[in-house]
């Protein structure tokens, strides 16, 4: 039980670090931010320097502001997940990974909203036999809502109306950066045959990235500010400084910055095609981050097409995307559900004439005796 008063002392004692003022880090963030803008050749340095930090590539002017017009008439998929993963303390190596998906039609005679959700359980390790940690099942649970979003675009794609299919998280596969090898290979496999499929089949997509903290424009910044030595990086000058932040300089409410390209290590588990990129869109609300694949980067009717369906999104949604909030809202396991999860086990098991074996503390969290 929380003790309440004591939480209070607590906070008041620390309450000077809960909220800082970095303002000053800001004023240098936007002098430079003027600065490189002024200066031509800045691109040419960026390339040249061979930083160690992630530094993005970009066409075009690097502030430049793109005005959006929302989208009317669309139709929007969205698709996001939720698990309960394998509890030692139940005996058991079960989990489920819970797919929950959104489509609505806008603009349209007959529009409507189809919602879904799709249990996946399992029992025991992966066809590698990769252990199954709480970091398998994330990325499992990645693998199962690219695939369903695909299929759903399939289903509905239409020539007569514009489609996206919209992600929650990062294009960029983040999490897999300090994975091992097999652990790697056996996914990032699942994700780009499921990317694939979507460029072929020419269905659009994108993955939405609210309150994002990202530093790869505020990167730029420190390589100025380190006059373009790495070694000499100044990061407690603006350490505070976020790619938001930097977008703020310039972006204004239906704005979005230029297209950049993701240029780390990463990116080189990609096919060019596939390569993300990544923009920042000013929604009115917040500044959010939108990544997509390569081929739609290139193509500037397919982003505007994106970015506008996405604007009237966030919208609709008072600054977030109305389909992730359902799908969310579809995939998501509760507590209630987590106890019928359990009990089906259990009954299951009696059924079978089987006895779970449940640690002594997972049973004393049922009852607690005094």
């Amino acid at each position: 039980m929380l003790d309440r008063s004591k939480l209070m002392q607590a906070m008041h004692q620390v309450s000077s670090q809960i909220f800082t003022d970095h303002s000053a880090e800001f004023d240098i963030a936007y002098k430079v931010w003027q600065q490189i803008n002024q200066d031509a050749t800045f691109a040419y340095k960026v390339r040249a320097a061979a930083a160690p930090m992630n530094i993005p590539s970009w066409q075009g002017k690097l502030d430049a502001a793109v005005s959006v017009t929302p989208a009317t008439a669309y139709q929007a998929i969205a698709v996001d997940g939720s698990q309960i993963y394998p509890d030692r303390h139940q005996g058991l190596g079960c989990y489920l990974i819970n797919i929950g998906s959104v489509v609505i039609q806008y603009g349209m005679p007959g529009h409507g909203v189809s919602l879904n959700s799709h249990p996946h359980f399992f029992v025991g390790e992966s066809e590698e036999k990769l252990p199954v940690t709480p970091d398998f099942v994330n990325c499992r649970r990645d693998a199962f809502e690219f695939q369903a979003g695909h299929a759903l675009s399939a289903q509905y794609g239409s020539d007569e109306i514009p489609q996206l299919l919209l992600f929650d998280g990062a294009l960029i596969f983040w999490h897999l950066a300090a994975k091992e090898i097999e652990f790697q290979r056996y996914f990032i496999e699942q994700y780009i045959a499921t990317l694939n499929a979507l460029h072929e089949s020419r269905l659009l997509c994108a993955s939405y990235i609210s309150l994002p903290k990202n530093k790869e424009l505020s990167n730029l910044l420190r390589l100025s500010l380190c006059n373009f030595d790495a070694s000499a990086d100044p990061f407690a000058c603006i350490e505070h400084v976020l790619d938001t932040s930097v977008a703020h300089f310039y972006l204004n409410p239906h704005e979005r910055s230029t297209i950049f390209e993701h240029t780390s290590a990463l990116s080189s588990l990609y096919p060019d095609h596939l390569k993300p990129h990544f923009i920042y869109l000013h929604n009115g609300t917040e500044v959010a981050r939108i990544e997509i694949p390569a081929w739609i980067a290139r193509d500037d009717l397919l982003v505007q097409r994106c970015v506008s369906m996405i604007l009237d999104q966030c919208m609709k949604g008072n600054g977030y995307p109305v389909v992730l909030a359902e799908a969310h809202e579809q995939a998501v396991v509760k507590g209630t559900d987590r106890e019928f999860f359990y009990h089906l086990l259990a009954k299951i098991g009696i059924e079978s004439k089987q006895r779970i074996i449940m640690s002594q503390k997972s049973l004393k969290k049922r009852g607690i005796g005094i």
